[in-house]
């Protein structure tokens, strides 16, 4: 990384909080602003930050999601799971498949392409967890809601997996004339599911018999960010060299640790969150400055709309389907769809 990165590098954290800041003001989560500024500075903007930089700069990106993917794990308690498990899944199960079955049809009806339109479908059920946890912490958000919100996005990943899968598969046969690929419909995306789980799940134990190793120095804040650091890094690692998902391991590491290690859990997750906000920023810059608004057509326009109106209706009405049959409280059935919409990064 030259000067001329490291250049960029500062000025995107500065002009990304004066962003932030400005939008707070005015009653606008700072995720916004963060985005906002990188378009301006991105390719459909001043060009500060070119498409040859936001590759370079692709590690802070992996970074920013293992340090998302841990904490957002850290907020799933066993507790959470026994009280709330069913309905956790069965929400889950109906909003990513109404979404799917809805940016489907609406952009396969537009554009004739069905192939398209079933990828589109299963990218539509993902949510990214990391706009939606910015907000929830921004917010200071608590309660049963921010609860199932953590746990839903935490989830989404592995659904849209599977999902992802399924059409990638539907959608090489509506192009070639190869026939169904079994691997690509189910052994890649459980190999990815699984080996995510054991990546994240053995980490956490081997975090733990570290801390346990070292208990004597476990107030000594520079060893324990350090070894929570080195593991999150690690992780990322591992699932990039042997084509895991990278969120769900992180994700698996952090409810892993949470839940077997309590009396550490607060400490080394509240460290974690002070240290990584300079990350989330550039993450979300990255993401504004990939955006290339000169380059969308009226058709591309179109089915973005489309794409958004079904994911969108998709969410809402998934969320009220399932919440309703698994006896959710009622403001899980009516809010919890909203609080889905977000794909930055994704």
């Amino acid at each position: 990384m030259n000067a001329s990165s490291l250049l960029v590098i500062g000025i995107a954290l500065i002009f990304g909080v004066i962003g932030a800041r400005l939008f707070k003001a005015v009653k606008i989560p700072q995720v916004v602003g963060y985005i906002i500024i990188g378009i301006a500075l991105g390719t459909s903007g001043a060009d500060i930050i070119s498409k040859e930089l936001i590759e370079k700069f692709a590690p802070i990106n992996y970074l920013a999601l293992g340090i998302i993917g841990f904490l957002v794990g850290g907020e799933l308690k066993k507790s959470v799971f026994k009280k709330f498990g069913r309905n956790m899944i069965t929400i889950l199960i109906f909003e990513g498949m109404t979404a799917f079955a809805l940016v489907c049809l609406l952009t396969g009806l537009f554009t004739g392409n069905w192939a398209l339109a079933i990828v589109l479908g299963a990218l539509a059920s993902s949510t990214a967890p990391a706009a939606t946890v910015d907000v929830l912490w921004e917010y200071k958000a608590a309660g049963l809601l921010t609860t199932m919100v953590f746990a839903i996005v935490a989830l989404d990943d592995g659904l849209a997996l599977l999902l992802y899968g399924f059409a990638s598969a539907i959608a090489g046969i509506l192009l070639t004339s190869d026939g169904f690929s079994i691997i690509n419909a189910v052994i890649k995306p459980i190999y990815e599911i699984g080996g995510a789980a054991a990546l994240g799940i053995g980490v956490a134990f081997i975090y733990r018999l570290l801390l346990d190793l070292t208990s004597k120095y476990k107030q000594e804040r520079d060893l324990i960010l350090s070894f929570t650091f080195g593991s999150i890094v690690l992780i990322i690692a591992i699932a990039l060299k042997f084509n895991l998902d990278l969120i769900l391991a992180e994700m698996f590491f952090g409810v892993t640790f949470v839940n077997i290690a309590p009396h550490y859990s607060k400490r080394v997750f509240d460290l974690m969150k002070g240290f990584s906000p300079p990350i989330y920023i550039l993450f979300f810059i990255l993401a504004g400055a990939r955006l290339e608004l000169t380059s969308v057509t009226i058709s591309t326009g179109i089915i973005a709309l489309l794409y958004l109106a079904g994911r969108t209706t998709g969410k809402i009405l998934g969320v009220n389907i399932g919440a309703r049959l698994s006896s959710a409280p009622p403001k899980v059935s009516r809010y919890l769809g909203f609080c889905l919409f977000s794909q930055a990064g994704v």
